[in-house]
């Protein structure tokens, strides 16, 4: 049986090209995020990225290229942040932790990452052109989020409520993160993180007291 070769180390060039297309990705998510997406050109990322108009259409010839990757940029940010904090803070534990865990997914959804993300999925009501590259990639998103709650709280994934319960946990946070923005009326935060935790531990029963997390 051969033995598989090592990819030989990356040339000067290839990291340079590589850290100049996160430094536009980066740029494209930050101008989201602070011009809003109908007011954000090419012209305004590259100047955030500090790189030529030249650079950016060797790495993005067409905007749709550019969209596409920045939306897929956006989801990556937004499943590492999830997964290493999650995983950070069940780290060692017996059961599921999931007082720490709500905290933690509700800090997340309060940082500009998921602002852009809101911000793009209204925009893509009337921007047929966004709504192709973002309804995909919503989907795979969902797909992977759920695979990465799967791997974290192994031991809740059994309980009977996991699918209601997800669903419920993704939902009701998400929606009281999207109803804060544009000066809308104050969600009652305490209240309802203490429902939703109270709600968690109750429908978990079946698994908290008698299944172990691998260690």
């Amino acid at each position: 049986m051969p033995h598989a070769t090592a990819e030989p180390p990356k040339t000067w060039q290839q990291t340079k090209s590589e850290m100049t297309r996160t430094a536009i990705l980066e740029a494209a998510v930050a101008c989201f995020y602070d011009l809003g997406y109908a007011n954000t050109t090419t012209e305004n990322i590259a100047r955030t990225a500090g790189v030529s108009r030249g650079a950016m259409l060797h790495h993005f010839p067409t905007r749709v290229d550019l969209i596409t990757a920045a939306v897929e940029h956006l989801n990556q940010k937004r499943l590492a942040m999830f997964a290493d904090e999650e995983s950070r803070i069940q780290q060692d534990a017996d059961h599921s932790r999931i007082e720490e865990g709500i905290d933690a997914y509700w800090r997340q959804l309060n940082t500009p990452v998921f602002v852009v993300f809101q911000e793009l999925k209204i925009a893509a009501r009337t921007d047929k052109e966004l709504e192709a590259v973002l309804a995909p990639a919503l989907k795979a998103f969902a797909k992977a989020w759920y695979e990465a709650v799967e791997q974290i709280f192994p031991d809740l994934v059994l309980s009977e409520a996991f699918i209601r319960t997800s669903y419920l946990t993704q939902y009701l946070l998400e929606g009281m993160a999207a109803s804060s923005l544009g000066g809308g009326p104050k969600v009652p935060e305490k209240l309802m993180l203490d429902w939703l935790k109270r709600e968690l531990r109750r429908s978990y029963q079946d698994v908290l007291a008698t299944v172990k997390r691998p260690r």
